[in-house]
């Protein structure tokens, strides 16, 4: 999920539907949300609640997109992309790294750098031989050290990490040609 930058701040709680087709009917549930209890031990322990609450807060200190957001490529060949990234924050100068964000098997790329003053840079993402053909939805994540501190009037701004999914691109996977 996310906002388009000129959203308003808001806090509001949402609906997830799934809905799908058996004997041809559609069939439609409300998708019960869960969340994941941090200081529990066992990380698959996630407790479900009553809703699902979703912020809209300040600008970020930067965005990324992945262009074109549909591709289609044939298994064992490569995705050629372009990863752009809007700076939205002035104090961000420093260079943003780019690493997969829990991609499914069949997809590999090493981490990239988008480098200090750029806005964009190529991304090219390995789709194995064995990947099955289908549609996948990919994101990134970027990571940049930005000069923040709560309080807007204090003079130190030390750095802090600042980790940002992409808007994510949907890859095609094709049979390999014979």
């Amino acid at each position: 999920m996310w906002a388009d930058a000129d959203a308003a701040e808001a806090n509001a709680p949402i609906r997830l539907l799934a809905t799908g087709t058996h004997d041809g009917k559609t069939i439609r549930r409300e998708v019960r949300p869960t969340t994941r209890v941090w200081t529990e031990t066992n990380l698959s322990a996630s407790p479900p609640m009553r809703e699902l609450v979703i912020g809209v807060r300040d600008k970020a200190p930067y965005g990324l997109k992945i262009v074109p957001d549909k591709i289609t490529v044939e298994a064992g060949k490569k995705a050629e992309l372009k990863l752009v990234a809007t700076r939205y924050w002035d104090e961000l100068k420093e260079k943003i790294t780019i690493i997969p964000l829990a991609f499914p098997g069949g997809f590999n790329f090493g981490s990239i750098d988008i480098p200090a003053g750029l806005a964009e840079a190529a991304l090219t993402i390995d789709v194995q031989h064995g990947a099955r053909p289908g549609e996948y939805t990919l994101s990134v994540l970027g990571q940049a050290q930005v000069p923040y501190n709560k309080d807007p009037q204090a003079a130190q701004k030390p750095n802090t990490l600042v980790s940002m999914p992409s808007l994510p691109v949907t890859i095609n996977v094709t049979a390999p040609a014979k």
